[in-house]
């Protein structure tokens, strides 16, 4: 069995399954869509990797390669947009989203009109994947710093919970860096570098990443308790003011 394939296949329907779960769980809702797009995200990239041998034929290695990095860019973007909104962080907000936008949409548009992102298609006995070119590295480098941004500011937004959503996000971040590390093995082999178990069983901790996000969303109301969402505990705190000081 090629795990390092039929792990992305477990991976797409889970990963599709959580962006449908934040979906429903309140339609509407702003912070729901956000992640509902960074799931949806990873679970087209995974469709691309999982089902490439078919899809190569059928698209054309160029295009295979293009579709696979419209999920795998917007990926990082997608998630530092959500840890904004989840945390309810504003003062940079809207300067950092921009250049990430930005910056995405520039990695793309290389990607369909020069060589300076990929370039062509390598063929190892189990998989292919895209050529890095110049320009690679530096995606990866954006990559990781949005992931760990993105991290951070969910982390110190948690400060402010109480000890059950405190709990349920503590469970999704555990299961983020989880899937996170795990799919860091798709960028390895494109050095052809192999570090076993990593390589080829990294993407199964996508699928458990996406399993934790439908468990905490649907059995520990993990969007309805973000700090965006609910006041933070300290205002609570500070609103309830002792009797002899309304006197």
């Amino acid at each position: 069995m090629n795990h390092f394939t039929f792990s992305a296949c477990i991976a797409f329907p889970i990963c599709l399954l959580a962006a449908v779960a934040g979906l429903l769980r309140r339609p509407g809702a702003k912070l729901n869509r956000i992640f509902a797009a960074h799931w949806f995200s990873i679970a087209f990239w995974a469709f691309f990797v999982g089902r490439q041998a078919d899809l190569i034929q059928r698209l054309g290695a160029f295009w295979w390669g293009w579709f696979l990095h419209l999920g795998c860019v917007l990926i990082p973007t997608f998630f530092l947009h959500f840890a904004f909104a989840y945390s309810g962080e504003t003062s940079r907000r809207k300067r950092v989203l921009t250049t990430a936008y930005v910056v995405s949409s520039a990695y793309l548009a290389l990607n369909l009109t020069t060589g300076l992102f990929t370039s062509g298609t390598a063929y190892r006995d189990a998989y292919a994947y895209p050529h890095p070119a110049l320009l690679y590295p530096v995606y990866f480098v954006t990559f990781v710093a949005s992931i760990m941004y993105g991290t951070l500011l969910m982390i110190r937004a948690g400060r402010t919970l109480d000890n059950g959503a405190r709990r349920a996000l503590w469970m999704y971040l555990i299961g983020h860096v989880l899937g996170y590390g795990g799919g860091m093995d798709n960028f390895l082999i494109m050095a052809d570098i192999r570090i076993v178990p990593l390589y080829p069983f990294g993407a199964y901790l996508i699928a458990l990443y996406g399993a934790v996000a439908v468990f905490v969303v649907q059995r520990r109301r993990f969007l309805e308790a973000a700090p965006s969402v609910l006041p933070p505990l300290q205002v609570e705190q500070k609103s309830r003011q002792p009797e002899h000081a309304l006197a």
